[in-house]
């Protein structure tokens, strides 16, 4: 069976002919100019589904995604989902059917009321607390969801039992005043107007009967309530010892160790939770469990995450380099595509995603800080005399506090360097190849052109003229003057303020921002 994408006689849009459109190997006697009439069709109209499945790992892809996009194949080995073959993980399983109701269904009020409030649902059950500060404010107006972190990006835990007078919080909700779980449930979020209890007691139930961790806390729950075992302590296990490339569903005993006294040895990453100390423990991004504490409505059964031990998986047709186990970007990317089979509650859990991609950023960050950070050697930061030494004054007595300095190259994207880079770069560019600035220039500009006066982006154009003038630094920019149909025209400057608006920042509100602005983006000058 094959399933050539072909272009309809009476449509725009490209359409595919096939019984089985998610067929991804095609026949060997499709000849070239079949194939560059699907590039020709794809690229001038509608993408479409993503049909293409990876050979190695069954993710759906578009054309486009293909390994080598120049060259043309009837059956196209893709790089983004798999690195080619080199990433193999198990997928992910079916949720609960409770939870697939909610995620998955339309109809009833109850699973609109769970897909619209989904973090804060989340929120009640995870195990750990968010570190950073979630800006709320950014969502006031209309557009998208956004989400906004603010602060540095960590997971934290605390003790088995909150302080005397405190309220439970996170894991503690599992093991502390059980009797009112459901009200303490609902009181530990902010915004509970719109939370449904029947949702809560449901969700509490799935999650004491599938999930790992849930069970975990449960049993210290009956530990600390027996008057025989009061100086208990949990363990929380970071390794693993099963291959990651085949096992992420691990049992009780190897996520965590119910402990009576004193603990004799621990992971560096291990997680020692005491019975009432009142203190907050950061969890490493490398715990196994990292992930599925803070996104037990993602991970219900307590899948594992991310783990550093993880080997790649090298075969006959990919590159065998020096690195040989899973990094947090290919884990992600693994997790971030949708393959025949595999569940999908991660890529259906909507704001819940958003939050989750934006650990996932962080995690990689943490990843390439650690590398950084081991190995400043390699990069030659001995050179930096003035930041790794520090002065000393006549007046400083006693010991000071001094600790060790990490250089953050100019490859570190963000980092100081790194944006000093690019305005150097910009600048020599600018200076050295303006033959460059213009050919890019012209590029771009046309593409503006065919916008405003082939697609009518902003309505149908009659006549149009323009000039191009180049500034003081070197660079170009254009002023176009259009010329609309009467019936595109906009007739009140409440309307051409709908489409462009362009204000000086209020000084004493944005006094840094409109000192930028009257620096370098005005001519002439203004008081």
């Amino acid at each position: 069976m094959t399933s050539t994408p072909t272009r309809s006689s009476d449509t725009t849009s490209s359409e595919y002919d096939s019984d089985d459109t998610n067929q991804s190997v095609h026949s060997d006697d499709t000849s070239s100019e079949d194939i560059e009439e699907v590039d020709e069709v794809v690229d001038n109209v509608a993408q479409g589904d993503p049909i293409w499945e990876c050979q190695m790992c069954g993710a759906l892809m578009w054309y486009q995604e293909r390994k080598d996009n120049s060259r043309h194949s009837t059956v196209p080995k893709f790089q983004l989902c798999c690195g080619g073959g080199k990433v193999k993980l198990p997928l992910l399983e079916q949720p609960p059917q409770l939870l697939q109701d909610l995620l998955f269904g339309n109809q009833s009020p109850a699973t609109k009321n769970f897909q619209t409030n989904i973090r804060t649902y989340n929120a009640m059950f995870s195990f750990t607390s968010p570190g950073m500060k979630m800006d709320t404010k950014i969502n006031n107006g209309k557009g998208p969801p956004t989400l906004r972190m603010q602060g540095q990006t960590c997971h934290r835990v605390g003790s088995l039992l909150p302080l005397p007078g405190d309220s439970p919080k996170y894991a503690q909700l599992y093991i502390f005043d059980t009797d009112n779980e459901i009200s303490n449930r609902m009181n530990s979020v902010r915004t509970n107007k719109d939370i449904d209890e029947e949702i809560v007691k449901k969700l509490k139930l799935m999650l004491d009967q599938n999930n790992v961790h849930a069970k975990v806390f449960r049993m210290a729950m009956d530990m600390l309530n027996d008057v025989n075992f009061q100086d208990v302590k949990v363990k929380l296990i970071a390794d693993r010892k099963t291959d990651g490339r085949i096992y992420n569903k691990p049992t009780v005993s190897e996520v965590a160790a119910l402990v009576l006294g004193d603990i004799d040895s621990a992971s560096h990453r291990d997680i020692i939770m005491q019975g009432q100390s009142g203190n907050l423990q950061r969890i490493d991004e490398f715990h196994a469990s990292y992930l599925s504490f803070q996104y037990p409505l993602i991970f219900p059964y307590g899948e594992d995450g991310y783990r550093p031990s993880i080997l790649l998986r090298f075969v006959d047709d990919t590159d065998i380099t020096k690195k040989k186990k899973l990094t947090i970007m290919h884990w992600l990317s693994f997790r971030l595509q949708r393959r025949k089979g595999e569940a999908l509650t991660l890529l259906c859990s909507r704001k819940l995603l958003q939050q989750f991609s934006c650990d996932g950023y962080t995690m990689m960050e943490a990843e390439r800080l650690n590398w950084l950070r081991r190995n400043q050697s390699k990069l030659r930061v001995g050179k930096y005399r003035q930041i790794a030494e520090t002065p000393t004054t006549n007046n400083q007595s006693g010991p000071t506090l001094k600790g060790k300095r990490v250089v953050l190259p100019s490859t570190f994207v963000g980092s100081k360097r790194y944006m000093d880079q690019l305005y150097f770069d910009g600048m020599a560019i600018s200076n050295d190849r303006p033959d460059i600035v213009a050919r890019v220039f012209k590029i771009k500009f046309d593409e503006l052109m065919k916008d405003l006066t082939k697609r009518h982006i902003l309505g149908k154009v009659l006549a149009y003229m323009y000039t191009i003038e180049f500034q003081k630094r070197g660079l170009p920019h254009a002023h176009i003057l259009v010329f609309l149909h009467p019936t595109s025209k906009y007739p009140t400057p409440a309307d051409i303020d709908k489409i462009i608006s362009a204000e000086i920042p209020d000084p004493k509100i944005h006094n840094e921002l409109y000192n930028l602005v009257r620096s370098h983006m005005i001519h002439g000058v203004i008081p």
